[in-house]
């Protein structure tokens, strides 16, 4: 039996949050533009699950439990954008959008009339204000299969 377990990403760090929960206080947020205590939950709930993986692993030596982060890759990216071919002057943008810090806007989102979405998806990080962009999850589940961001790799020896 093969299971995988995703951990949540870096939830203070997507502009719905961004936008809803914005403050005037620069010392809520990280070095990134991220809102800390947001990312501080999403990653105690990762390592909370990611030991319970574990756990489980040990206990059923026959499944094979996997653990994929999803916070380490959104962090990568953010910190070397370039290297993943993100526009570094975006990352916590999004790519189809209603205008706004973020070009985030629960008034005008992504599919609504009048909301366009930018010329290269390929360039941002985010592409709606909740979910990714392909390119995103690409370079997440390139991370999950061949490592370091899954536990063990999926595509590592059985």
């Amino acid at each position: 039996m093969h299971l995988m377990l995703p951990g949540l990403g870096p939830m203070g760090c997507t502009p719905v949050i961004l936008t809803l929960f914005a403050s005037t206080n620069k010392s809520d947020y990280d070095s990134f533009g991220c809102l800390k205590k947001y990312n501080t939950i999403s990653s105690y709930h990762s390592l909370l699950l990611s030991q319970a993986v574990t756990q489980l692993s040990d206990k059923y030596s026959k499944a094979r439990i996997i653990f994929a982060d999803y916070n380490g890759p959104v962090i990568a990216a953010l910190q070397s954008p370039e290297i993943f071919g993100f526009n570094n002057g975006a990352t916590l943008k999004v790519c189809c959008g209603g205008g706004g810090p973020y070009n985030f806007n629960l008034s005008a989102v992504c599919g609504q009339p009048g909301v366009i979405s930018c010329e290269n998806p390929s360039e941002y990080i985010n592409w709606d204000g909740i979910h990714l962009t392909e390119a995103a999850y690409n370079a997440i589940a390139s991370g999950w299969l061949k490592g370091p961001f899954a536990n063990p790799p999926i595509l590592g020896p059985l």
